[in-house]
């Protein structure tokens, strides 16, 4: 087969070109947003079985896209600009992130599902770690990843 026909396309600049679409589009914003529902819905699977295993709860925990997020720089103003404001606070656990930016909550976020996966490599099933309460760091997670999504679907 004759494939003299490629050396005429202009596939480097194509794929150059998507590749800014993609850097400067919504690509991780989606992704970022994506992230966080899967993240909640993890919490919405476990709430239906009658024991919750958080070996198994932090195993469908993601953070692969806030990781990706930071390490290319992403402005997280793009997923939502301005700060946290006592409209988007629905939970009065959430009252202390008032004035904090989108960015901080993705990266605490982030934070708290590392720490959480430490704690698990430290003591080996969270189930049985003494001397922490693993359902409040939990249900706190679970608090904080719920604000950002209030502040992203609340439109002003």
């Amino acid at each position: 087969m004759d494939l003299s026909w490629l050396t005429f396309l202009p596939i480097s600049q194509v794929y150059a070109d998507l590749g800014r679409l993609i850097k400067y589009n919504s690509a991780h914003k989606d992704l970022l947003l994506r992230e966080l529902r899967r993240n909640i819905k993890a919490f919405k699977s476990a709430q239906r079985s009658t024991f919750i295993d958080y070996d198994k709860l932090l195993t469908l925990m993601q953070t692969q896209a806030i990781e990706n997020a930071i390490a290319d720089r992403y402005p997280f103003s793009k997923v939502k600009r301005g700060r946290i404001e006592e409209k988007h606070v629905f939970d009065k656990r959430n009252v202390r992130y008032i004035g904090k930016l989108a960015g901080w909550m993705f990266k605490n976020i982030d934070g708290q599902i590392t720490e959480l996966r430490d704690l698990q490599s430290l003591v080996g099933k969270l189930n049985s770690a003494n001397g922490t309460n693993i359902a409040l760091q939990f249900t706190n997670l679970f608090y904080k990843m719920k604000l950002p999504a209030d502040f992203i679907g609340k439109t002003d």
